[in-house]
């Protein structure tokens, strides 16, 4: 122990409050959360890409570092995933800069395995992340088109009495002004 830590003003009493304070909340910033899945959702779905690579094993190892948090916004944008998409991955909730809003900050290497998963591989991230860059938007899926049905369209009484007076006059380029 240095000088200032024998002498400090405040006691050690203070020097207790203020090194639990901070091990609260080192506690908190370390807490991992995980957003309950609800009992209706559909598993990830896979964009078929013919880039894609589905046999894990080949894929290449990420060259993205264990500590790096990225916030859900950047992952969203980066790796192009849907809300859906980052459910079963866990988080860590962080001030932003002004200290107004609470972030969800997502492990970088879990959110670029989860892209990987749902776009086959690196390389078919690589591929979707080209094609929005290019403008490409994925095609739907083609369902049945549905047939229309017959509905007369209802007129409005001006309608009728306009389209009345035009069959009674007559149909002409020129007007007839009374």
């Amino acid at each position: 122990m240095g000088w200032f830590d024998e002498n400090h003003p405040m006691g050690e009493e203070a020097l207790a409050r203020e090194e639990e304070a901070m091990n609260d909340f080192l506690n908190m910033v370390e807490r991992r959360y995980t957003d309950p899945i609800p009992a209706n959702s559909t598993p990830m779905k896979r964009v078929e890409r013919p880039e894609s690579e589905w046999d894990e094993t080949k894929w290449a190892k990420t060259r993205v570092g264990a500590s790096i948090l990225l916030a859900k916004g950047k992952a969203k944008d980066k790796f192009l995933l849907t809300d859906k998409d980052l459910l079963p991955l866990s988080y860590t909730k962080q001030a932003n800069a002004q200290g107004y809003y609470v972030m969800k900050m997502y492990n970088k290497r879990e959110v670029e395995r989860r892209a990987w998963e749902k776009y086959g591989g690196p390389s078919g991230l690589k591929a979707a992340l080209k094609d929005r860059a290019n403008g490409v938007k994925p095609s739907p899926t083609k369902a049945a088109p549905k047939a229309k049905a017959a509905t007369k369209k209802a007129k409005s009484s001006t309608s009728q009495k306009h389209s009345a007076k035009q069959a009674a006059l007559g149909s002409s380029s020129s007007r007839a002004w009374a």
